[in-house]
């Protein structure tokens, strides 16, 4: 599939994730190899974007079931509203063991080298006023705050070289990875939350500078004053956050231009909608 998205909100947070196949894989006749998901549950949300390895066989199918496990098994853990925010870090941790053992128990199943399924991935949840994050791979979390300043909450695994990635699951230690990065924060001033594949990090590098600005296009609508932010050339002109089709809107976004960039690009991004309730 070319591109693909959804759309959710929970309270006072609206969410649009959408994944777009990359230049080069269009022009090789080529499949998309990231994926996103989302899904709601009382009291919160939960995020997840993967980045199939290019160079393992059925990535496509490991980011696929590592975004679908991860937010399913962290949707049902985190779903009963009375539970206490301490819960996020369980929950998260669960949720990407879960997503690694399916991984595996398919490659098994399929006849698979577990390297044939290699992907990131970046699992980000919301629940009883606090955020967590765990993230293996590369791409990138960035939290924006009220006072426009960015927050990433991991580093990623992005090894010495460009589109060198050090872990991946559901490689061995792959688990033990998304332990190590765990993160959790109050949501108190921040305004928007941001999932990243590499496909959309590298060009608006360094994402710690610029994903404000990004966040920007997407708020307040992208204008002729504002379409070279990070020397990315955006053809889009208009808002994405309050267009009639977000998603739609945010597949348009994703099709911005910048010189030999052209992964496939998937984006997550929850904002503040309205008033905290």
């Amino acid at each position: 599939m070319e591109a693909t998205g959804t759309r959710a909100a929970a309270g006072p947070w609206s969410l649009v994730v959408a994944s777009r196949r990359g230049r080069l894989h269009a022009h090789r006749g080529e499949h998309r190899e990231d994926a996103g998901a989302v899904l709601t549950f009382a009291g919160g949300w939960c995020a997840a974007v993967a980045d199939g390895a290019g160079s393992a066989t059925w990535s496509r199918l490991g980011a696929a079931i590592a975004t679908h496990v991860a937010t399913h098994a962290a949707r049902e853990a985190l779903q009963h509203g009375a539970a206490p925010a301490s819960e996020l870090g369980p929950a998260l941790q669960r949720a990407g063991r879960d997503a690694n053992s399916a991984m595996r128990r398919f490659a098994e199943l399929a006849g698979l080298a577990l390297r044939d399924l290699r992907t990131t991935l970046l699992l980000v949840a919301s629940h009883a006023g606090a955020l967590a994050s765990v993230q293996v791979g590369d791409g990138a979390i960035a939290l924006v705050t009220d006072a426009g300043e960015v927050i990433l909450p991991h580093a990623g695994d992005a090894g010495e070289f460009s589109g060198e990635v050090t872990h991946f699951l559901p490689d061995d230690g792959a688990v033990e990875r998304l332990g190590l990065s765990f993160a959790v924060r109050p949501l108190d001033g921040v305004q928007a939350i941001v999932a990243a594949s590499d496909g959309v990090e590298d060009p608006w590098y360094p994402f710690a500078r610029h994903a404000a600005a990004l966040v920007a296009q997407l708020r307040d609508g992208v204008t002729d004053a504002n379409a070279a932010a990070a020397g990315v050339t955006q053809p889009l002109r208009g808002n994405v956050f309050r267009a009639s089709d977000p998603v739609r809107a945010l597949i348009d976004w994703l099709a911005f231009e910048k010189r030999g960039e052209n992964d496939d690009r998937t984006l997550c991004v929850a904002w503040v909608s309205s008033p905290s309730a």
